[in-house]
């Protein structure tokens, strides 16, 4: 018994430590952010928005010089708001 839970602690113990996190960083990672359709983030993704949708730049919500490109989709497309 106590040879399975000693095995069953060194386990976890090297899951959790081995295990690798980029923290979203990595240059291949994915730029794409979904909770079930209602709220979707792209980073970096200078595309156009669908005529589909009601599309608010952040320009026009107030003034800023540094833009980060990313967009975000909110209740499966309906609202995409532009942040370039």
């Amino acid at each position: 018994m106590r040879i399975k839970l000693f095995s069953l602690i060194v386990l976890l113990f090297a899951a959790a430590f081995l295990s690798g996190c980029d923290r979203g960083q990595s240059q291949m990672g994915a730029r794409e952010t979904n909770l079930l359709g209602i709220v979707k983030v792209e980073r970096e993704s200078y595309a156009h928005a669908p005529i589909s949708t009601f599309a608010v730049s952040t320009d026009e919500l107030y003034t800023r010089k540094n833009f980060s490109g990313n967009k975000t989709t909110l209740l499966w497309g309906l609202v995409t708001i532009k942040d370039y």
